[in-house]
């Protein structure tokens, strides 16, 4: 009987030890996951630095006319960078957003495949969500101005790729960031959105600029005020037709046919009709667009 009873006793406490020892494991096991996914989703600063600062700058300097930029541009630009950081740098994110900033200005030439081979040598294994933020950050910073270049665009995906995500990824990334635009999370979106049109109004009117410059130049020996033609009769149909959209005669000074497009786009511009219902709103927006083409036409064949 006491041989029965010390045999218990020693199974029980056999069982006992075996939880606990299983317990200490398991719980130190999960402070070691913990630590690892925290150090991989927020870098070191000494080691990831120079590479994701340089595919940010790298989108940054693929900005039209960035050196003629407002701050308020640069401001979001910085803006969106501090977001960012703070999600994969913690504590070192003022001091990566600070150096990300200081290189806004400054003209630097980015080389896209040393960069291309840096991003693939150091972030290929990051897990998901730290690649996600960085693409998701460079989407934000080529929309800063209004709109995405396609330079731009050719640059995330290629970075994307370096990352060793599918094409497929980087689209639902691209997804993502734009819920996360439509939420509020880069500023008000309507005011985004005004940015858009303006980028698209100031982008007509850059091609328009250079068809003019280059026509310019072409006719830089001749009497080119005499070469203008003057009278419909002489204009093709689609010029005929691009002079009417903007009411004016084919006589009509450079000066003239600016003035005229811009007093047109202010009276059609979408946002005057947000309260009239998405038909008026899409009838002002074609309208806008056949203006802005219109005056592409003219400019052209001057």
């Amino acid at each position: 009987m006491a041989a029965l009873l010390i045999a218990l006793i020693i199974f029980g406490l056999y069982i006992y030890l075996k939880d606990t020892i299983k317990s200490d494991t398991n719980d130190s096991y999960e402070e070691s996951s913990k630590t690892q996914s925290s150090s991989n989703f927020q870098s070191s600063t000494f080691y990831f630095e120079d590479v994701v600062v340089d595919v940010f700058i790298a989108v940054v300097k693929l900005t039209p006319d960035l050196h003629v930029l407002g701050n308020g541009v640069k401001e979001r630009m910085r803006e969106y960078a501090l977001k960012t950081f703070k999600k994969i740098d913690g504590s070192a994110a003022n001091t990566r957003t600070d150096h990300f900033a200081s290189r806004i200005n400054p003209k630097e030439q980015i080389k896209v495949k040393e960069l291309q081979k840096k991003v693939s040598d150091k972030l290929k294994y990051y897990d998901f969500q730290y690649k996600k933020e960085i693409l998701i950050c460079m989407w934000s910073l080529a929309y800063a101005d209004g709109q995405a270049t396609l330079d731009q665009q050719k640059l995330i995906s290629i970075i994307g790729k370096a990352m060793g995500l599918p094409y497929t990824t980087c689209n639902k990334i691209e997804t993502m960031f734009w819920q996360r635009m439509k939420a509020g999370k880069f500023g008000d979106y309507k005011e985004f959105e005004k940015r858009r049109n303006k980028w698209f109004e100031d982008e007509a009117e850059r091609k328009a600029e250079k068809e003019f410059e280059k026509k310019r130049k072409e006719n830089s020996n001749t009497n080119y005020s005499n070469s203008r033609k003057t009278n419909h009769s002489n204009l093709s149909p689609e010029l005929q037709k691009a002079y009417s959209v903007l009411g004016i005669e084919p006589s009509a000074s450079i000066d003239e046919i600016k003035n005229q497009k811009k007093k047109l786009l202010k009276r059609y511009h979408p946002d005057l009709f947000a309260n009239q219902g998405e038909e008026m709103i899409k009838k002002a927006t074609k309208k806008a667009q056949s203006i802005n083409h219109a005056y592409e036409i003219i400019i052209r064949n001057l």
